[in-house]
C-alpha cells in the first residue's frame, strides 16, 4: 500500500465506536484541486504580431474589426487592472502610451520572423497575456509553441484559448507551401472571403473566462468569429457535490457531521457487508468556447484512502462501478450512479475517502467545427491556397488539445465523498 503523509493542518474531530473513542481526522488527501477565483485585479499583458503578414489587416476599410482592436482590448482589460501593450516579431518591445493605436496603420508591420515562442517564454502566469496573431508559423516552429505552452500553462493548471476573427485583408501572405511562396490576397468587402485573425489568450482558468464572457458581451460586429476554450474545467458551475443533487441512495445514509468542504459529501453506511449506491443528478452547462464533448462513452478514474493516525494510507481495492446516464425528462441533465460493496473496497472501522473523477475520452474532446471550416492544407507548390483560411489551423490547435489532454486531463465530474466508520 502507498501511503500519503500531509503537511501539518487543522485538524478534524471524529467521534467514533464504542465510549464516544476520538479520532483526529487528517485533512483530505491533496487529490481535491484548489478554488482558483479570479482576483479582483488583474494585470494584462497585451502582444501585437508585428510582422509584415499582419499588415493586410489595416488597409481595408470595410467590417474592419482589427482597426478597433487596440482600443477595444485596452477598454476590456483596463476594467480588470493595469494593461501593457507589446509589439513582436523577433523580439518583444514595451510600447508607451497609447502608442499601441499605431498598429491600426501598416507603417508598422516591419518585422520579418514571428516567434511566438518568446512570447510565451516571455509571459508572466500571474497575468493575463493575449497574443494578435495570424497563426502562421512553420510546422517545426509551432511544436515548439505548443510544448511551452504544455510546459508552462497546462501542467500548471492554466488555461488557454483562442478567438478567431475573420476580418478584411488587402496585402501579402508569406512563406506558404514547401517553396515559401508569396501571394497577394485581396479579400475586397466580400465577407466569405475575409481573413482569420486571432487573439491566444493564457492565464488562470476563471480570468481567461471572464475575458471572454465580456469579450463576447461587447461584440457588436457581424464578423464572423470562433472561441475556442482548452482548461481542465469543461463547465460553466461546478462539477461536484456542491452542484450536485442527490437523488437515491442505497444502504448509505447523509451524516454531515464533520464540517468538510462543500465539494466533499458526507456518508454513513448502515451494514458494511451489504452492496451500497447513491445516484446524483446534475446539470452539463459547458463554458463559452470548450470543446464539443461525446459522452456517449466515458473514461472514470478511482482512489480510496483510509485514515491511519495522523495519515492516509491509499487503498488498492478498486471494487466501484461507475455509471453515467442521461436524464430523458431534462435536457442537458445526466444521472451518474456509484456503486461499491464496502466489505470488498473499504477499510472497514475507519474513515474513508473516495475521489472519482469521470473524464471525456481522447476521441470524444473535439475541436468546434468553426476549426476546420477555417483550415486549409496546401500541397508543395501551394497551387491551392486559399487566402481566407489558416494553412494547418487544425494541426495547429489540434496539437493544443493534445496537449491538455494529456498534461491536465479534463474532467467532466468530481465525484468526492467520505464513508464514516
Amino acid at each position: 500500500m502507498k501511503k500519503i503523509f500531509l503537511i501539518c493542518a487543522a485538524m478534524i474531530l471524529l467521534v467514533t465506536g464504542c465510549g464516544n473513542q476520538i479520532q483526529t481526522v487528517p485533512p483530505l488527501p491533496g487529490t481535491l484541486p484548489d478554488a482558483l477565483t479570479a482576483p479582483d485585479k488583474i494585470d494584462t499583458d497585451i502582444y501585437f504580431d508585428a510582422t509584415v503578414s499582419m499588415k493586410g489587416f489595416t488597409t481595408l476599410a470595410a467590417d474592419n474589426v482589427y482597426l478597433t482592436l487596440p482600443d477595444m482590448l485596452g477598454d476590456l482589460c483596463g476594467a480588470m487592472g493595469t494593461v501593457q501593450f507589446y509589439g513582436f516579431g523577433e523580439k518583444i518591445r514595451p510600447l508607451d502610451g497609447r502608442s499601441y493605436r499605431k498598429f491600426t496603420t501598416p507603417e508598422v508591420y516591419t518585422e520579418a520572423i514571428t516567434a511566438v515562442s518568446n512570447v510565451v517564454d516571455a509571459a508572466n502566469p500571474a497575468h493575463l497575456s493575449i497574443i494578435v496573431t495570424d497563426l502562421f508559423e512553420s510546422e517545426s516552429d509551432w511544436s515548439n509553441v505548443t510544448q511551452k505552452i504544455r510546459d508552462k500553462f497546462f501542467a500548471n493548471r492554466l488555461t488557454v484559448a483562442v478567438i478567431g476573427i475573420r476580418n478584411s485583408f488587402y496585402g501579402d501572405i508569406f512563406d506558404v507551401g514547401l517553396n515559401a511562396a508569396k501571394f497577394n490576397y485581396n479579400s475586397q468587402d466580400n465577407p466569405e472571403r475575409f481573413r482569420p485573425f486571432y487573439l491566444l489568450i493564457m492565464g488562470r482558468d476563471d480570468v481567461v473566462k471572464r475575458f471572454l464572457r465580456n469579450f463576447n458581451e461587447r461584440q457588436n460586429f457581424a464578423n464572423d468569429t470562433g472561441c475556442l476554450l482548452l482548461s481542465e474545467s469543461l463547465t460553466v458551475a461546478a462539477n461536484d457535490f456542491s452542484n450536485f443533487e442527490l437523488v437515491e441512495q442505497e444502504n448509505f445514509y447523509s451524516d454531515e457531521t464533520l464540517g468538510l468542504d462543500a465539494r466533499v459529501k458526507e456518508f454513513g453506511v448502515d451494514n458494511f457487508n451489504e452492496s451500497a449506491s447513491f445516484i446524483v443528478r446534475w446539470k452539463f452547462e459547458p463554458s463559452l468556447g470548450a470543446c464539443p464533448l461525446d459522452l456517449s462513452d466515458v473514461d472514470t478514474s478511482v482512489e480510496i484512502f483510509a485514515v491511519n493516525g495522523e495519515e492516509w494510507t491509499q487503498l488498492e481495492s478498486t471494487d466501484i462501478r461507475v455509471r453515467l446516464m442521461k436524464d430523458d425528462k431534462l435536457p442537458d441533465n445526466f444521472f451518474v450512479k456509484v456503486a461499491l460493496t464496502p466489505e470488498k473496497t473499504l477499510a472497514e472501522g475507519k474513515l474513508n475517502f473516495v475521489r472519482v473523477k469521470v473524464m471525456p475520452k481522447e476521441y470524444g474532446l473535439k475541436l468546434p467545427a468553426w476549426v476546420n471550416a477555417w483550415s486549409v492544407n496546401v500541397d508543395g507548390s501551394a497551387k491551392r491556397f486559399d487566402g481566407s483560411k489558416t494553412v494547418n489551423l487544425t494541426r495547429v490547435l489540434g496539437s493544443l488539445k493534445d496537449s491538455v489532454f494529456a498534461t491536465s486531463r479534463p474532467t467532466l465530474m468530481n465525484i468526492d465523498f467520505v464513508v464514516k466508520p
